[in-house]
């Protein structure tokens, strides 16, 4: 293909591509649910919250958006079939899935309860590779598709009082790599999106503390917070084919706060 500036700005759009976002009821899952709708994508919204859902839908449709959203426990897995068979119903393929839904229970490790840790790996984890492996069925009948992680700085360094989250993002990092090294013949690529400190619901215990929310702050070199829809952008380029080379890859959206030591 000859390239110029016009058709590389074109790679960047998701015109009739399908994308399944789960999370999307909040967030970052929310920011990029509205940020893949902006960019042409059909984007089926999936959490557990009704009422979130149906807000976020509203959005989309009043800005000329397209979605449905299909209330989706990801920790269980028929509700997963129930997510993709409608979605291939809707749509016959998916083209993109976002693995955004998570969770975090915060403690010292010594005094870990087990039903934290079930629910963080059920959720962060399991979750993943179960919606990843349904939806990747699908795409291997396409021969495409992209899948993105989200994953944490905490896969790259501990977050102190938080075993589960650090030992499931750890996973998920490293679990994404081997589904691109299984699925790259079928021209699927799956990344990692990591984002560092964020101002959502999920960081709301270090954002409501003045103390932790500018120890966090002043470690960024950047020294802030992000807010949502700083993910966007990153999200649509891994989405799209301006990233068509890309898969097994870590990308980290921390305002350079993994580059810096002391």
């Amino acid at each position: 293909m000859d390239i110029n500036i016009y058709n590389i700005i074109d790679t960047f759009r998701l015109d009739e591509k399908v994308a399944i976002v789960t999370g999307a009821s909040g967030g970052l899952g929310k920011a990029i649910a509205l940020g893949f709708t902006g960019a042409g994508a059909k984007v089926v919204l999936a959490a557990r919250t009704v009422k979130s859902l149906k807000a976020v839908e509203k959005i989309i449709k009043e800005s000329g958006g397209k979605s449905i959203f299909i209330p989706t426990d990801i920790t269980n897995y028929n509700d997963l079939i129930n997510l993709v068979n409608k979605t291939n119903e809707a749509f016959n393929k998916i083209d993109i899935l976002v693995n955004c839904g998570g969770q975090t229970k915060s403690a010292l490790s010594q005094n870990y309860l087990q039903e934290d840790w079930d629910l963080t790996y059920e959720t962060n984890l399991k979750a993943a590779f179960n919606l990843c492996q349904l939806v990747g069925r699908v795409m291997i009948k396409h021969k495409k598709g992209s899948i993105i992680n989200i994953t944490s700085i905490a896969a790259e360094l501990a977050s102190p009082k938080n075993p589960a989250y650090n030992a499931t993002k750890g996973g998920l990092r490293q679990l994404t790599k081997g589904l691109a090294a299984d699925w790259g013949e079928f021209n699927i690529r799956v990344n990692n999106l990591g984002p560092g400190y964020f101002h959502t619901e999920l960081n709301s215990g270090s954002w409501n503390d003045p103390d932790q929310r500018d120890i966090r702050a002043n470690r960024c070199l950047l020294k802030r917070w992000a807010e949502p829809y700083e993910i966007v952008g990153p999200a649509i380029f891994l989405a799209s084919d301006a990233s068509s080379f890309v898969t097994g890859q870590d990308i980290y959206v921390d305002g350079g706060f993994l580059a810096k030591s002391l």
